[in-house]
């Protein structure tokens, strides 16, 4: 069975469809219908933005919307436990990297409070002096 990318590519190439007639029916942007074809999964916004786009395109193709989720899923799990391909390569496209998003925030979330943290800390001794 075809990976969900090539189902889209294909159903949507078979009826005749460029993906600019797909982007204005669905009102999804070119560059998030071209990643889902491609399997180019970092360029979109996040999983439920792209569950959602999925379902739109599969929708608007005349295609089973959720076989193609449930499928898609099972290829990220599979993409991100390194599995192997029907050609027996390593399987190299890569989710959405949404832990590292993640991670990223609550980086800078700690340094947020850090900095309030020592500039409440520098206020407080500031104030302190300034009565002395």
């Amino acid at each position: 069975m075809d990976r969900v990318a090539e189902q889209l590519r294909k159903a949507r190439q078979a009826k005749g469809i460029e993906l600019k007639e797909v982007k204005e029916a669905t009102k999804i942007r070119s560059k998030y219908l071209q990643a889902l074809e491609e399997e180019d999964y970092n360029v979109l916004p996040g999983l439920v933005y792209t569950v959602g786009f999925l379902r739109s395109y599969a929708r608007f193709l005349d295609l089973d919307a959720d076989n193609l989720v449930s499928t898609f899923r099972e290829e990220i799990t599979e993409t991100e436990s390194g599995a192997v391909g029907d050609d027996g390569t390593q399987n190299t496209k890569s989710r959405p990297q949404f832990q590292s998003l993640i991670t990223k925030i609550l980086h800078y979330i700690q340094i947020g409070k850090q900095l309030l943290t020592s500039k409440s800390s520098l206020a407080k001794e500031l104030l302190e002096n300034s009565r002395h």
